[in-house]
């Protein structure tokens, strides 16, 4: 793929009086001048669809319309396919233009700009009818409209001149040959909402050609072909619906189905028992045979990707198969019985009819067990539901005829837990894992749950573009793509702004997704209703200064700054603003407040302290934002133009409820303020000396003390008798029955290790304090409170083709091991004993197979090996996804203080190692490992 161009090549001119420009150029847009489209009619409907789309891109952008006529020699804008017409053929050979750059390649397009009759003229043509429509759209990109016009009621800025420089020539072409979305879960936003309010219909369920119009116009744009339509039970098949099948012929979008869809079919839907009897293959082959016929028959001769093999009537086993061997023999016949019935009323080279096979679930095993696919079909690799991929092509599979693909999820109803909400997969863990998809040869057929599509809008179009051109990311400069998409939708200084906070946003959702924060279950039949309930997170409020109001405070930080940057969002914009910024990243947010402030509003009514009211009003109010944001989406954008589409709470899971607060605790009139010392996990109980965190100066740690009053007087408190480098302040909490006091080292004042003692006194109870320092600052990392914990990426030294990857793991910058390398970390430790090694992984699958491990040591040690293999649906791979880490923990034995050395190298391809830490104090609760994380800007 290139693309050939002048730097600088659009020359934009928005003030109000009309500059000129140089004759050689081209004007798209100009003042007092339309230009005039030459467009075959010859061509396909898709051509004729994109062209319409442009024409009113125009219209919106410049407030003129081109024209189009008949005559080549009167056009200025000349639009065609190649090998589609003898005139144009004619016309460009005589022009003497070049197509052998997109000659009998797929969907590729070429825009030039040249002379013509003494006067510029742009030319766009394509290798074949969708590449066509691909250059069209090029030109709406180009003059400032985004695919999400519609979609995320994206306003492009208005222009009164654009021009396309002399010379300029735009070739390109898509990296994957089909790329697609597959509409999923729709139960809760894209049905009702068509069916209730875009395309209102009587027919439950009915999601009808009018919405499908406007999915396969965001696909045009999106310079996406391939659709797996919704397919729910409650939603009416897409088949069964007048009108939506024209609509995919109209937008070029070629028709597939999903992995349980055999030959077109819809059974979830379409499978009817009481017509055609029991979906079992072994007992009712030809009331099925049948079944697939009557499709085949009216679709056969449309463009299509035909799904083979066999599942459940959904998503489920398929049916009357007892052992694996069976289950493996039944496919078999199955597929047989499919290619004949292809050969029939498609094409009866069989071999020529675009076919899939998806190993997904159990159907994997299948495979594995000697299952035939015949070799023109496409293997389409499944994710683990939560985006981290399964398995790719071996050497010999990478030969096969039909290649293979992926099917990727950035939504998912089911175990261990949904996350159909919001849209949080980072773009680094979507890049990390299709780029070696793609190395792996997966480059037939991409194709992306999207869920309802919204609010998803960021990560689709990073899949689709992508898809498009592979190249044009890379692992150090992931973010570069987020920022061009925000400065396109937003401007330059928005665009900016933003970037930092939407790459912290899907940085804290990588720790614990929205949806996850409950730290419940879905579909554990070991539970009544198979859903367990919310419980406490495993952030520790009193460890590493306060894990959970870290979280907290950092989601505060970053909603405020979004809605600060909102307000001077143009008018024009601030609904698309909303939609893709400002919602979901609220939203999540308001979530994690939610559910953090009623952990804490929970513990302190354990020990009756009036602080726990306050962090309840902090939930419910929490809650109540969500329900707000929720409605202002669907009743307030564009006249209610969304109404249905959001909910905020999917499938009505407990951890979309209020939290579960504790009564109202009553102040104690008597009851002097309570102390809690950070590390300990209960409040002091008498006063009594207290012994507080070392403070080291080469981690240059602090500590914290909390003071909860209890009763409606003001807890006083007062620090004597403290040496000069012991600083002790008071942070603010925003709460009137919370105190927070930090505890740290002026590290200019000491020489030497020092006990520092003061007097703390709390209304009228005294504590001494007991403040060890170590003077140590040996350049290295630094043990402090009993541990050392770094990013992956703060290594010594690595070997070579070790590669960082920008926005990846809860570090956003994890480290990717090539097999049999090697990255070392330097340390410093003041204690000795056993220690606990905790090696946090990008939670990777062996991709061919085989096991995923590294080996670890410490010094001179021995290596230890560790796989971090999980089996699909164990316990272990459930809280590797809700974690988005693979955390391993290894002993190990330091006799001495001092300097070691910790070496881990990568024994397996697709290692790759997120953050470490080592730990004296092995019994330790917290949830995240306690670094900062260096963001991408």
């Amino acid at each position: 793929m290139k693309h050939i161009f002048r730097p600088f090549f659009l020359f934009i001119c928005c003030e109000a009086t009309f500059s000129p420009v140089f004759a050689e150029d081209f004007p798209l847009i100009m003042q007092g001048k339309t230009n005039t489209v030459y467009l075959n009619k010859s061509e396909k409907p898709v051509v004729q669809t994109a062209m319409d789309m442009f024409l009113s891109d125009m219209q919106e952008v410049s407030d003129k319309k081109p024209v189009t006529g008949n005559s080549l020699d009167n056009a200025s804008i000349i639009v065609a396919t190649i090998g589609k017409s003898i005139e144009i053929d004619e016309w460009l050979k005589k022009q003497n233009i070049s197509t052998a750059d997109i000659k009998n390649k797929w969907e590729a397009f070429k825009i030039e700009v040249l002379q013509k009759n003494n006067r510029s003229c742009l030319v766009v043509l394509g290798s074949d009818e969708r590449g066509t429509a691909y250059g069209i759209l090029e030109l709406s990109r180009i003059i400032g409209v985004s695919p999400w016009c519609w979609w995320a009621d994206s306003a492009p800025a208005k222009k009164k001149s654009l021009s396309l420089p002399e010379g300029y020539v735009n070739v390109q072409q898509p990296s994957v040959q089909f790329r697609g979305i597959f509409l999923n879960d729709e139960d809760w936003g894209l049905m009702p909402w068509s069916s209730k309010n875009f395309e209102a219909t009587p027919v439950k369920g009915q999601i009808g050609p009018k919405t499908y119009a406007k999915i396969f116009e965001l696909l045009l744009r999106l310079r996406a072909n391939t659709i797996w339509p919704a397919m729910h039970e409650c939603t009416v098949p897409f088949y069964f619906v007048n009108g939506t099948k024209e609509m995919a012929d109209k937008y070029g979008i070629v028709m597939a189905t999903s992995h349980c869809e055999p030959l077109m079919r819809n059974s979830a839907g379409e499978w009817d028992s009481k017509r055609y009897g029991e979906y079992n293959y072994l007992t009712n082959k030809d009331s099925i045979i049948s079944y697939w016929t009557e499709r085949l028959k009216k679709v056969g001769q449309s463009e299509n990707i035909y799904t083979i093999g066999m599942r459940g009537v959904h998503d489920g086993q398929m049916q009357g198969v007892k052992t694996l061997d069976e289950h493996t023999k039944a496919l078999n016949q199955v597929i047989q019985d499919q290619r004949n019935l292809l050969s029939r009323y498609v094409n009866a080279d069989v071999t020529k009819v675009p076919q899939v096979f998806v190993p997904y679930k159990e159907v994997l095993s299948v495979y594995d067990n000697g299952l035939q696919v015949p070799d023109d079909v496409t293997l389409i690799w499944c994710d683990d539901n939560y985006g981290y991929i399964t398995r790719l092509s071996n050497e010999q599979e990478r030969k096969r005829k039909g290649g293979s693909g992926v099917y990727y999820h950035i939504s998912y109803w089911g175990r261990p837990h949904d996350y159909l909400w919001l849209c949080t997969t980072s773009t680094a863990q979507i890049y990390t894992e299709m780029k070696r998809a793609w190395d792996y040869g997966a480059q037939k057929l991409w194709i992306l749950n999207v869920g309802d599509i919204k609010p998803g809008e960021y990560d689709i179009e990073f899949f689709m573009d992508l898809a498009w051109n592979i190249n044009n990311v890379h692992p150090n400069n992931i973010s570069q793509h987020l920022e061009n998409w925000l400065t396109r939708e937003f401007g330059s200084e928005a665009g900016s702004e933003l970037t930092p906070l939407m790459d912290k946003y899907y940085q804290l959702a990588d720790i614990r997704k929205p949806e996850h924060m409950g730290w419940s279950r879905v579909e554990e039949p070991s539970v009544p209703g198979n859903k367990t309930p919310v419980i406490d997170t495993e952030f520790n409020p009193f460890v590493f200064g306060d894990e959970l109001q870290k979280r907290a405070n950092e989601y505060s930080v970053l909603a405020n700054r979004v809605k600060e940057i909102g307000e001077k969002i143009p008018v024009e914009q601030r609904e698309a603003y909303f939609e893709l910024v400002q919602y979901p990243v609220c939203s999540a947010a308001a979530m994690n407040h939610k559910l953090l402030y009623a952990q804490k509003a929970r513990l302190f009514a354990r020990y009756k302290l009036l602080a726990a009211n306050e962090y309840a009003n902090l939930s419910t109010k929490a809650f109540n934002e969500i329900a707000q944001m929720a409605q202002t989406y669907n009743t307030d954008i564009q006249d209610a133009k969304w109404n249905r589409m959001i909910d905020m709470k999917p499938r009505n899971l407990p951890v979309f409820q209020p939290s579960v607060l504790p009564d109202k605790i009553l102040s104690q009139s008597s009851a002097p303020a309570l102390v809690w010392i950070e590390g300990d996990s209960i409040p002091l109980e008498m006063e009594c000396p207290v012994n507080l965190i070392t403070l080291v100066r080469g981690a240059n740690n602090q500590t914290f003390i909390s003071l909860f009053n209890r009763n409606n007087k003001p807890t006083k408190w007062k620090v004597e008798k403290a040496p000069k480098w012991l600083k002790i302040k008071e942070v603010d909490t925003t709460l009137k029955f919370e105190k927070k006091l930090v505890v740290s080292a002026d590290w200019k004042q000491i020489t030497d290790d020092f006990l520092g003692i003061c007097l703390l006194t709390v209304d009228d109870k005294m504590y001494q304090l007991n403040v060890c320092t170590q003077n140590i600052n040996p350049g290295i990392l630094t043990e402090a409170n009993g541990m050392i914990a770094c990013n992956a990426a703060d290594y010594k030294s690595a070997s070579k083709g070790t590669q960082i990857i920008q926005g990846l793991g809860h570090s956003a910058k994890a480290v990717s091991l090539p097999q049999n390398g090697e990255i070392t970390y330097d340390v410093y430790t003041t204690s000795t004993g056993e220690v606990s090694l905790k090696v946090a992984l990008i939670p990777g699958h062996p991709v061919n197979g085989g096991d995923i491990r590294y080996a670890v040591s410490i010094d001179d040690e021995k290596p230890q090996v560790v796989s971090y293999k999980t089996g699909f649906r164990t316990e272990p791979w459930k809280i590797n996804v809700l974690r988005n880490q693979s955390l391993n923990t290894t002993l190990h034995k330091i006799n001495i203080p001092g300097k070691h050395t910790i070496r881990i190298s990568a024994l397996d391809p697709e290692v790759i190692v997120d953050q470490l830490m080592l730990d004296f104090q092995k019994g330790r609760k917290f949830y995240q490992i306690p670094v900062e994380a260096t963001m991408n800007k």
